[in-house]
């Protein structure tokens, strides 16, 4: 296993300064023992539509005891099907996990256990179209219609992220916590269930039902075998190395590394290397690099005490620890990861990132996508040393509408598409208390895209 490291090359005061530093980082997203909004099931776990056979979801309704095990109605092809052929066909068309459906199944209406259920716990099965404070939309009733549309849903939203409300990194208000998914999977679950607690019940559902099977390491689970020194990270249905113990050290203890079964884990295939968290500080000698997005970055001190970091932050790092980094270009303003800064005369609000500063023309555009970020105030001096760019406009997957048009449009990559039908709009899982009215020369900063058809 070539460039994994040892432990026993690090000194005792190498260690201490190391784990000293990591307490500045947030750890690597993965299972835990308690429910975390940001992270509640890995891309795989959603995706992993050959999770079981349609003979198995059978066998997994006729133990859990419910009246679904028995239930049979016509699938959306007219034929006549039992639930457990519904739900197979459904996951292997969309490839979304099986064991995704029987917990929404059990968390929207309790079918997968309810021993007499009604015929609206079937028509609405999955909570597909069905709205907290309206009545559900009568087109998306029927058990395999309600099936068939929610494993759509998930699927779409893999592939189109961009015109949905909650992205993966983004920061987000939800049941009045702040809440940041932090993969695929968890944007796709608020997007279904925009609200914490619909959530937390899913997760519960998950782990009491779908644990690791024989044979399976728990995602999220640091590992090793005996026979090397490797430690690796399973992630995705991955194993991800660790070829340096100074980024094993930034996150992780040695307490938390299981020994596996050699046999188990040469099942899994190898994922790309685990790197330090993006905006981390190192120093290789005497160079000072900002780490982003896959580059290293130098800075210099009087820079990065600007940005606000303190020099205890800076991570020690060898040539080998830096070797799958780019380099890129020296940091030369103290916003690279973007911040906003608001004219002290003129009180004009700016996107500042690097050396370019972006007009924020309209309120609703500052309050959709920065909700949480605090406004620095300076003087029209320092906003004149960054180069004007293009107006800022609304983030994607943001909901607008004009007085001039009965249209809703989403904005995507850019964008206004138009979304015409209510059905459509609600199909998407779009929530009516989203849009925002705004004028039509707001909406003409970006520009016409096509029509939303479902």
């Amino acid at each position: 296993m070539k460039n994994f490291f040892k432990f026993t090359n690090l000194t005792k005061e190498k260690i201490l300064i190391l784990l000293i530093a990591s307490l500045v980082f947030i750890p690597w997203p993965g299972k835990a023992s308690s429910f975390r909004p940001d992270y509640i099931i890995s891309d795989y776990e959603l995706t992993n539509f050959q999770s079981m056979s349609q003979e198995e979801i059978q066998n997994f309704l006729e133990s859990s005891g419910g009246g679904i095990k028995n239930y049979q109605t016509q699938d959306i092809d007219g034929r006549e099907k039992t639930a457990s052929e519904i739900i197979y066909r459904v996951t292997q068309e969309y490839q979304i996990n099986p064991q995704v459906i029987l917990t929404l199944l059990q968390k929207e209406k309790g079918l997968i256990t309810k021993t007499n259920p009604s015929l609206d716990d079937y028509n609405w099965a999955t909570g597909f179209a069905c709205y907290d404070h309206r009545g559900p939309v009568k087109s998306f009733r029927g058990f395999a219609i309600q099936v068939d549309r929610a494993a759509w849903r998930l699927k779409y939203f893999l592939e189109h992220p961009w015109e949905f409300t909650y992205r993966s990194g983004q920061v987000y208000r939800i049941s009045w916590q702040r809440v940041v998914p932090q993969n695929s999977a968890t944007a796709a679950l608020y997007n279904y269930t925009p609200h914490i607690a619909g959530n937390r019940l899913f997760w519960i559902l998950w782990h009491n039902w779908f644990p690791p099977e024989q044979g399976q390491i728990e995602e999220g689970s640091l590992v090793r075998t005996n026979n090397e020194n490797g430690v690796w990270l399973i992630q995705n249905n991955k194993k991800r190395p660790f070829h340096s113990a100074t980024i094993f050290l930034l996150n992780h203890k040695f307490e938390e590394v299981k020994i596996v079964d050699p046999k188990i884990l040469e099942k899994y295939e190898i994922g790309s290397p685990v790197n330090f968290p993006n905006y981390s500080l190192v120093q290789n000698k005497e160079e000072i690099f900002l780490l982003i997005d896959g580059q290293k970055r130098p800075i210099s001190e009087k820079m990065f005490r600007a940005i606000g970091f303190n020099p205890e932050e800076i991570i020690q790092v060898e040539e080998k620890d830096l070797l799958s980094y780019q380099e890129g270009a020296r940091i030369s303003s103290p916003y690279p990861n973007g911040a906003l800064l608001q004219d002290k005369e003129n009180k004009g609000v700016y996107y500042v990132k690097d050396i370019i500063k972006r007009p924020i023309v309209d309120l609703s555009i500052l309050e959709n996508n920065f909700p949480y970020n605090n406004i620095i105030k300076v003087d029209s001096e320092e906003l004149e040393r960054y180069q004007t760019g293009e107006h800022l406009k609304f983030r994607d997957g943001s909901l607008l509408k004009t007085s001039e048009s009965p249209a809703v449009y989403v904005i995507s990559q850019g964008q206004y598409r138009p979304i015409l039908s209510e059905k459509t709009f609600e199909a998407l899982g779009y929530q009516w208390e989203s849009i925002i009215e705004v004028s039509p020369e707001i909406l003409n900063i970006h520009s016409a895209g096509e029509m939303i058809k479902i």
